[in-house]
């Protein structure tokens, strides 16, 4: 039953849910504070699936995690009991709660046709997350014994081989994509596996170390490569530049000791050259003595004067990568060009979101989770982008090479 990882997926629509009993993997990891939500931004995005789930004259079973709870099981600030109950008003019905998600079967008994029941939090239990398939496997059991079907709407947690995500689906022999999930698909499958060229992608963050498979597995994929945030200071570095105060990366620690990072960094720009892949670092920067929002300096080069430290890209630089994506088919985006925190060094990233913003109607821009998307909100432009992923590890594994195990399960469209 499972195949590919992007290739087309059964889904929510290709069902027959009347009179089903239908458990559906959401990711409702939100942000809390003393029982109350912070952004039900999540919640808000499943919506599309559980109403149609909803809608068919099912009968509805919730399944998430929240937050790490510690091993010993229930944590109050971690209980999903606020977020049925927010839930329930966002749908405008009643919204059932099982206060243990692994001994619900009575209160799944109980559901009448069109009725919706939340499941507590499934990381109270060491099942849901364990590295022992068989543990995995008998809490999945108990899981899939409440339902029919199985849809999975939580891209956010695609890449984690969870009870929830792989175990039921393998146990029911069936699993189905919700409406959030399809469009995480879609959208990288039109990017990674067929994309209208020249393809650029932006990469930003602070570290090298991060990014390593991610920036080797992209190489064979884009044309043009723009290189943005602290790790550029590595890559600089590396060709012999000199990045003074600045952050920046020159060793970790792999597996097997100590990675020299700045050799890595001279192999991967070797690398690009090999493939005929541009891969642009920045011209010049806006600096500051102190890592705070202060006034910036803008070199003159590429090279940081020795009492100051980059904090964001410069206006060459912009114009450079402004010029790339203009040009590009495709864009897929993975981390912020500068401290975009700060207000006099957040120009780099709102440059690019504003380009690919403005080359939306003949650019597929796609922004990985985490701080992009973050950045790509707060731009303001976040609208006018082709895709914002919903999985900040998730949309990285796959920028990796990685299969996700709960993308892969689901079962493959005939």
């Amino acid at each position: 039953m499972p195949g590919s990882a992007l290739g087309p997926k059964l889904s929510v629509d290709d069902l027959d849910m009347k009179d089903k009993n239908v458990i559906v993997r959401v990711d409702f990891n939100v942000p809390m504070k003393d029982g109350a939500i912070l952004d039900d931004f999540r919640i808000k995005s499943a919506l599309p699936t559980l109403e149609k789930i909803n809608a068919s004259g099912a009968r509805l079973i919730i399944m998430s995690h929240m937050g790490r709870p510690k091993e010993t099981g229930y944590e109050e600030k971690f209980s999903l009991k606020p977020i049925a109950a927010h839930l329930g008003k966002l749908m405008g019905k009643p919204v059932g709660f099982a206060a243990d998600c692994c001994k619900a079967g009575e209160d799944v008994a109980k559901m009448n046709s069109g009725d919706i029941l939340v499941l507590e939090n499934l990381r109270f239990y060491p099942g849901e997350g364990s590295k022992d398939k068989a543990l995995r496997l008998e809490m999945a059991r108990i899981l899939a014994s409440y339902a029919d079907l199985y849809v999975s709407d939580a891209f956010g947690t695609a890449h984690r081989d969870a009870a929830s995500m792989t175990g039921v689906p393998e146990v029911m022999g069936q699993g189905a994509s919700g409406y959030l999930m399809k469009k995480e698909i879609e959208y990288f499958s039109k990017a990674l596996k067929d994309p209208s060229k020249p393809v650029a992608a932006i990469v930003g963050g602070a570290k090298v170390s991060d990014k390593i498979q991610l920036l080797d597995n992209m190489l064979q994929v884009v044309d043009e490569m723009v290189i943005g945030g602290a790790m550029a200071y590595t890559f600089l570095k590396a060709s012999g530049k000199n990045t003074g105060k600045s952050m920046c990366e020159t060793e970790a620690t792999g597996k097997n000791g100590k990675i020299d990072i700045l050799d890595l960094a001279r192999k991967l720009l070797a690398k690009a050259n090999d493939l005929g892949v541009k891969m642009h670092l920045p011209l010049d920067h806006r600096c500051a003595t102190e890592f705070k929002d202060v006034e910036a300096f803008c070199t003159p080069d590429e090279n940081i004067p020795d009492d100051m430290m980059a904090l964001d890209i410069g206006p060459k630089t912009e114009e450079l990568y402004r010029s790339v994506l203009a040009n590009a088919k495709t864009a897929i985006w993975n981390g912020p060009m500068g401290v975009f925190e700060f207000e006099n060094f957040k120009s780099g990233t709102w440059g690019v979101a504003k380009t690919l913003a403005d080359n939306n109607s003949t650019c597929l821009s796609i922004v990985g989770g985490g701080d992009s998307a973050s950045a790509a909100e707060k731009s303001g432009y976040a609208s006018q982008l082709s895709h914002i992923s919903t999985g900040g590890g998730a949309s990285l594994e796959l920028l990796e090479g990685k299969v996700l195990p709960g993308l892969a399960i689901l079962t493959d469209k005939p």
